[in-house]
């Protein structure tokens, strides 16, 4: 290497410069070391700006992924809630349509037990609604605004339906006072022949009073019950004859009397218009006939008022 020689040209010729000298050799490793340095820089820098860039763009691509999921998690969130939604208005719905149904049902048998025309108060009808023109509000429809008419609507159907129980039972109780109140002719065949008040007595020819009513007939036709009640006699009493006694509660009692037969129990439950004897003339009677009084609280009252409703 020390007969290597570089040749270097200039304006004013040729110069040529060995390696064998010690100068030379100096200057040549000082440019070769400073090429290398530059060189490892440059590559170092160069290096540094790639895996930089790179870093920051797998970053970003993590912060977009965790973003995606977030929002993949917020949705399926928001699709249960709004299936909550759903399934609750579904019930409460289902409540609603079974109190409608049943409301509807009392509602028949209100109309049946009140005796009201069904063509004016049909319950299977839809009812009319309308109105003029409205301004509207403006306002939209919210699954809370729904929730609330929902509830609203639930309150009043259990408010109606308390208010109908209670109309239900108050016309039943009329219904039964009704029934158990002296109503109907103690006889499906047959005439007035006395009626109640001062007479003539026939035993006696002397004025008297007449505590019931006399109802003249065929032979054993039937006698039947004016009203519901529970027997409390059946049998001979004296003048009566063999005679029927009902209590149908309220202070009101009923006698049937001069029968030729019983066809009833002691203790036993009657209801109004069953058959409870056959007309005779058993007792104080001067032929077959049916001798009827009615009872208000102990007091004998006269049957007509009662007979005539």
């Amino acid at each position: 290497m020390n007969n290597l020689t570089i040749i270097k040209h200039k304006k004013t010729g040729i110069v040529q410069y060995p390696l064998s000298d010690h100068k030379i050799k100096i200057k040549l490793i000082s440019v070769a070391a400073l090429f290398s340095l530059v060189v490892f820089a440059t590559g170092a820098l160069m290096g540094s700006v790639f895996f930089s860039h790179s870093e920051s763009n797998e970053a970003q691509v993590a912060e977009l992924q965790a973003l995606v999921d977030l929002r993949q998690q917020e949705l399926i969130q928001h699709k249960k809630s709004v299936q909550n939604d759903i399934d609750s208005m579904t019930l409460q719905i289902g409540k609603l349509m079974a109190q409608s149904t049943r409301l509807n049902a009392l509602g028949n048998r209100l109309t049946v037990v009140a005796e009201i025309n069904p063509n004016e108060f049909n319950l299977s009808d839809e009812p009319g609604i309308g109105g003029a023109d409205l301004e509207l509000t403006g306002e939209s429809n919210t699954a809370q605004s729904l929730y609330e008419n929902l509830f609203n609507l639930e309150d009043n159907f259990s408010k109606q339906q308390e208010n109908l129980d209670i109309l239900s039972q108050l016309l039943s109780e009329q219904t039964v006072d009704q029934n158990a109140t002296p109503h109907l002719l103690p006889l499906n065949k047959g005439w007035v022949s006395s009626y109640y008040g001062k007479r003539i007595d026939p035993f006696t020819g002397q004025q008297a009073s007449h505590a019931g009513m006399d109802y003249s007939g065929g032979y054993k036709s039937d006698i039947i019950a004016a009203a519901d009640g529970v027997v409390v006699w059946a049998g001979q009493r004296g003048s009566y004859g063999r005679m029927i006694e009902i209590d149908h509660g309220n202070g009101f009692m009923t006698r049937y009397a001069h029968a030729e037969s019983i066809n009833v129990e002691l203790g036993q439950k009657v209801t109004a218009g069953d058959p409870i004897a056959t007309m005779g003339k058993s007792g104080r009677a001067t032929s077959e006939h049916l001798h009827f009084e009615i009872l208000k609280n102990g007091h004998k009252v006269n049957p007509l008022p009662f007979i005539n409703s």
